[in-house]
């Protein structure tokens, strides 16, 4: 089908704010994977690849984009996008979780910036007792390193300026859709919720594509990426990693080696267990979870799915913290994962490279968050042999999520 005539059809634009943990890697995954069948039915998904969704988000958030020891500001991304969806003649979706961060003015900026399209926002929800421990490995993933005690606490305890503050900022529906939907009738308000668990994940494509389009079967949902969690030793391991690393480790050298190499290893390991809310913090959590659902019912807005996917699991537990773990489970995630990231390394032939030179080293100054001794700088010598070896790592994780997405 070509795209929609522009006499006839109706200008819509689809804003999904995330927040993030609620599936929004699968659902944009099958948007971007389904992106030309979309076209051909009317439905435009905007930008040249996943990654403008989110510099688009982070023009509008006022982010500023890292390269080498400058920074630049994303201005224009977002108007980019805006201008693309004015000028397409039907429905276009944009998806990315750092909307949900946004505040009042940069929501209003986004919504005026469609001119005249009709304007829609679609959250995902998932339940808070799943969302909460999903979200703290999703920070160690990104770096941090407080354990599953420090960050209940701050949820206790949001004070401005803290993770605390942002993640009800983004994870309270009523704090979410009372920003993104100020200006919007009720109608134009959607709420997606996320099957229970164990469920059939294109389950969360048939509702979220409701919205869309009328056969959400005939679009693929098979080969998307997986944004997999960790058993509880495992998230402790990297966790301790993070913690070791303090900080010393440059951004562009963590996303390869520790968010996607290093984690991706780590997803392997399965012990059984999973990381959940501990019970003395359930009780808390369920009752902020049964007042999002009874502010659902009477807001008037659209829930596609059952309210009772959002209902907290208050099932007698007993949970050990991740922090908790035994150290012989710790050692055994970090054993496993060390030799696979050897083999991974073996396969890609960093033992003929020789990208690694040894001798003595010397002292460099300690980072204010480590304890752990002083590592030394490299000669100078070895800097382009540095060079190489972060190349060749950002090679390896390539071919890991290269081989992660085809299996």
């Amino acid at each position: 089908m070509p795209a929609p005539n522009a006499a006839t059809a109706r200008q819509r634009v689809f804003v999904h704010v995330g927040p993030p943990k609620t599936g929004t890697t699968f659902v944009q995954g099958v948007l971007w994977n389904n992106r030309a069948a979309l076209r051909d039915s009317g439905i435009l998904v905007p930008g040249r690849g996943e990654a403008s969704h989110f510099t688009a988000a982070g023009d509008l958030r006022g982010r500023v984009k890292r390269r080498g020891a400058g920074q630049r500001k994303l201005t224009g991304h977002w108007d980019r996008l805006a201008a693309e969806v004015r000028e397409w003649p039907g429905t276009s979706v944009i998806s990315c979780e750092w909307l949900a961060a946004c505040d009042e003015q940069q929501v209003k900026r986004a919504i005026t910036s469609f001119g005249p399209v009709e304007v829609h926002v679609v959250t995902t929800l998932r339940d808070l007792g799943r969302v909460v421990p999903a979200v703290w490995q999703e920070q160690i993933k990104n770096g941090k390193h407080f354990t599953m005690t420090e960050f209940l606490d701050q949820l206790a305890h949001p004070l401005p300026g803290t993770y605390g503050e942002l993640f009800w900022r983004a994870q309270d529906t009523r704090r979410l859709l009372g920003r993104w939907g100020q200006d919007l009738p009720a109608d134009r308000v959607h709420a997606v919720t996320l099957p229970a668990s164990g469920a059939d994940p294109a389950e969360l494509w048939n509702r979220f594509s409701s919205l869309l389009v009328a056969d959400s079967a005939a679009y693929d949902t098979s080969g998307v990426r997986a944004n997999p969690g960790l058993d509880p030793a495992a998230a402790e391991l990297l966790r301790r990693v993070n913690a070791e690393l303090g900080g010393r480790m440059r951004k562009a050298a963590h996303s390869p080696l520790v968010k996607q190499l290093l984690h991706g290893e780590l997803t392997k390991e399965k012990s059984g267990g999973r990381t959940r809310l501990p019970a003395g913090e359930v009780a808390s959590i369920a009752a902020t979870g049964e007042a999002v659902i009874e502010w659902l019912r009477e807001s008037g807005h659209d829930v596609v799915g059952d309210f009772a996917d959002l209902r907290v699991d208050t099932t007698p537990r007993d949970t050990s913290l991740p922090e908790d773990s035994p150290e012989a489970d710790v050692s055994r995630a970090a054993v496993r994962s060390m030799a696979s990231l050897l083999l991974t390394m073996q396969a890609d032939g960093a033992h003929k490279r020789k990208v690694w030179r040894g001798g003595p080293r010397t002292a460099r100054p300690e980072h204010p968050e480590s304890d752990a001794p002083p590592l030394a700088a490299p000669p100078r010598a070895a800097t382009a042999a540095s060079r190489r070896a972060l190349s060749f790592a950002r090679r390896v994780a390539g071919g890991v999520r290269r081989r992660v997405t085809r299996g």
